[in-house]
């Protein structure tokens, strides 16, 4: 793909006031929902009022602070936790009302020894530092109509950096989805940028779900919204640029993460799309549509030619996020985390973030299998429930795995809250699912799972950090994978109220 091509890409977006880059959601809620005059999080006294208010006063700089475990490390825990997550909600008088909106904060949990050093900065972004300036929001959010929102040419005028990061040489990458990766210093924490690749690739989108080869290699995409296009991204181990190219493909107005086999790329792509009749003065999840009684595709990319080898209709599904997939025989499965319904799903976010009860997400485990000779597709529930998050033993990503790990609502959990309080994991040999609920007053970020070397498959700790909605503070907690149900192995209390993020990955020393 040339730079003329991909200009063109984006005046289509840039025509109908848009990022090039999908939205989680869609007109499925009143837009007064998407106005940033939410009440603030201390008028009701849910369960999410204290989760909402960790937002309310997030510094610019969280500077190093030394915490003790309680019980020694496991020597392959020598490394660093790098999250990711939205923190800033609050210019002046507007508060964004939807949990994907926040300026990005990069997080630091360095671990040597028997202690943690945690460290955090807020990623300074074009976006960031443009509404610094003026003291005030300037744009249109995720999930929140600004008023007196300004347009915008380029989607990274938006960016705000928030949803993960990615380890790459020795860079550390700030990734949103809608547009360029923010380079960080991995010691100071300091924003160095945008990621730029070649001139061609400059502010086009890239995936904050980018799957990582055995051998080093990164696979990413990008969603380029109103146009029915992909853009794929291979990297070599070093970072640098090895492929870039588009291709057509159905309902991509909206796909926030794909799987990779052995010789496929794999999109699950929702029956979401752009609605050109949607009013310019909302939030850009209330100008997409679900197309009830359409279908989900799945897409199969061949990794050689990077064209399109399998297509499939199914049943429609919403979700967020995928787990592995693999090849064998003549059938790929991709493991899928499907919602209840997008409509709920948005409406659950943002009433939390206005500090109101929310209902659970309905999500279930899937396994979707195609086949590779007669393209029928079939889909299998898992005991697997009320869990998101994914994640597994990435030594095996992309080849059959018997373990997948994640988070999960537990019976615990307080009515009306929003969030996870358990860690599960998923045997598919044995079908049982065991795991730890951390109890009603915390609220679990993402847990990574980190190998144990030598191991066989899914032998090693999950690890990851969990907000007390009563207190200021995080605790981060080691589990042994295998056995999650004997709870920590582990812990070190972290006297700070730190912003519930999204994604994260481990960097061993």
């Amino acid at each position: 793909m040339n730079r003329r091509d991909f200009h063109r890409l984006s005046a289509r977006g840039a025509a109908l006031g848009l990022p090039l880059t999908g939205a989680i959601g869609s007109a499925l809620v009143p837009s007064a929902a998407s106005a940033a005059t939410a009440p603030p999080a201390t008028a009701t006294s849910s369960a999410n009022a204290l989760w909402a208010q960790a937002y309310d006063a997030v510094p610019e700089v969280w500077t190093p602070l030394r915490v003790a475990f309680d019980r020694p490390l496991p020597e392959a825990l020598s490394g660093t936790i790098w999250r990711n997550g939205p923190a800033r909600m609050r210019r002046g008088d507007t508060r964004y009302t939807h949990w994907f909106d926040g300026d990005g904060m990069v997080h630091s949990f360095r671990l040597r020894g028997d202690a943690v050093v945690h460290a955090g900065k807020m990623i300074r972004t074009d976006k960031y530092r443009a509404d610094e300036a003026a003291g005030r929001f300037l744009r249109d959010g995720f999930g929140t109509a600004v008023p007196g929102s300004q347009p915008f040419a380029r989607p990274d005028e938006a960016n705000v950096g928030n949803i993960s990061v990615l380890p790459l040489g020795r860079e550390l990458l700030a990734l949103w989805e809608a547009g360029s990766p923010w380079r960080v210093d991995p010691d100071s924490l300091d924003t160095l940028g945008r990621k730029v690749w070649s001139p061609a690739s400059d502010g086009l989108p890239f995936s904050a779900h980018p799957r990582i080869e055995t051998d080093g290699s990164v696979w990413s995409f990008g969603y380029l919204t109103g146009s029915s296009r992909l853009a794929l991204w291979r990297l070599r181990p070093d970072g640098s640029l090895a492929t870039l190219r588009v291709i057509d493909a159905p309902n991509t107005d909206m796909v926030h993460d794909f799987a990779i086999t052995d010789r496929h790329l794999v999109f699950l792509l929702m029956p979401l799309r752009l609605d050109p009749q949607a009013p310019r003065n909302a939030a850009f999840i209330d100008r997409l549509r679900w197309r009830d009684g359409e279908p989900s595709v799945m897409l199969l990319v061949d990794k050689d030619t990077l064209t399109v080898s399998h297509r499939a209709e199914l049943p429609a599904h919403a979700f967020f996020h995928l787990g592995n997939a693999w090849r064998e025989a003549d059938t790929v499965t991709l493991q899928v985390m499907s919602l209840g319904g997008m409509a709920s799903t948005m409406t659950a976010i943002r009433a939390a973030m206005a500090g109101q009860p929310a209902e659970g997400l309905g999500s279930a485990m899937l396994e979707v299998r195609m086949g590779l000779n007669d393209r029928r597709v079939r889909v299998e529930r898992t005991p697997m429930r009320d869990a998101e998050f994914p994640v597994w033993d990435a030594r095996r990503t992309g080849q059959p795995t018997r373990h997948l790990m994640a988070l999960a609502a537990a019976e615990s959990l307080p009515a009306g809250g929003f969030g996870f309080n358990a860690v599960r994991r998923f045997d598919r040999v044995s079908g049982q699912v065991s795991g730890f609920d951390l109890g009603a007053g915390m609220l679990a970020d993402e847990h990574l799972f980190v190998p144990q070397p030598g191991g066989g498959e899914g032998e090693g700790w999950l690890i990851g950090t969990a907000h007390d909605r009563q207190a200021e503070r995080t605790v981060l907690s080691v589990y042994r994978a295998q056995a999650l149900g004997d709870g920590p192995v582990s812990q070190a209390v972290i006297p700070r109220r730190l912003p519930p993020g999204l994604h994260g990955r481990f960097q061993a020393v």
